[in-house]
């Protein structure tokens, strides 16, 4: 599978945020100053360097099992309930609220739904929030503050709809930045003092670099795969294996669209880097 993720842009936005918070904190009456511990300009950008590199090396690892997860065949279990599924005529949105996929959607969420737009709803459900908080958490220091994981997932959450209905911000660094300023560092600002701001930016540019990164893993893998599925399965029995396959991620990533068919048709659709990816492939070598 081809790696989408613009990593040297998040690199930079990474570096960009530094360069941020360091003008930032330099308009806060010397705040630094009352912190004799805090780290100094070139100790910190070190820091971040360091933090960027680790970050990369362990998010490799972690895209290449996700994709491992997410292409596990189905069960036997999993492919009786298509079977079952297949036989209904009506539209994707009936047929998986008919109650052998309720049933197996409240097996495999722990909760009931009386259908499925009830469950795409209820998006991001509590369970997901608190999946993707402790996910940040095995990321981040150990010192990150319970606010500051909080308001990291609720950033992950608001970067996946962009991301979905907004791709073009990817190729805007200035949007991009003033996104992320605004529904992270802003919401982050306020649970740091003022006087502590430069000896926690290390931390700070981490969990940007981290929520940006993950979210973007997420997407464009499950976008990769649902659409291999579509290709391979018709839209119709394909459609219905991802919503078996990844039940939750499936319903979120629904409940970006306004129906099914805008939800099918950005499935279908190849991702912007992917475009560029195959167009190139097919040139012509000079």
């Amino acid at each position: 599978m081809r790696q989408y993720t613009n990593i040297t842009a998040m690199k930079r936005i990474t570096l960009l945020l530094l360069f941020f918070f360091l003008c930032f904190n330099n308009t806060l009456e010397n705040a630094a100053e009352n912190e004799p511990a805090a780290e100094t300009g070139n100790e910190l950008v070190g820091e971040i360097a360091k933090n960027v590199e680790d970050g990369m090396a362990h998010y490799n690892k972690r895209r290449k099992a996700l994709e491992k997860l997410v292409r596990k065949p189905l069960t036997e279990a999993h492919q009786k309930l298509l079977r079952q599924l297949l036989q209904h005529t009506g539209t994707l949105d009936a047929t998986l609220s008919s109650a052998p996929y309720l049933a197996y959607l409240e097996a495999e969420v722990g909760k009931e739904y009386k259908d499925f737009l009830a469950y795409v709803a209820a998006m991001p459900t509590p369970k997901q929030k608190t999946t993707v908080l402790f996910s940040l958490k095995k990321m981040l220091p150990p010192k990150t503050k319970a606010d500051a994981l909080a308001i990291c997932t609720d950033y992950y959450f608001k970067f996946r709809v962009l991301l979905v209905k907004e791709p073009n911000t990817l190729d805007d660094l200035n949007a991009l930045i003033a996104f992320q300023t605004k529904h992270l560092m802003e919401p982050l600002m306020t649970i740091y003092p003022a006087a502590e701001l430069f000896s926690h930016m290390s931390e700070l540019t981490q969990m940007g670099m981290v929520t940006n990164l993950e979210a973007q893993m997420s997407t464009e893998v499950f976008h990769d795969v649902w659409r291999e599925w579509l290709k391979k399965h018709g839209a119709s029995e394909g459609l219905l294996r991802c919503a078996i396959a990844t039940p939750a991620e499936f319903a979120l990533t629904r409940s970006f669209f306004e129906d099914t068919a805008a939800f099918e048709k950005w499935i279908q659709t190849p991702l912007k880097i992917e475009k560029k990816s195959e167009k190139k492939k097919g040139q012509p070598k000079k």
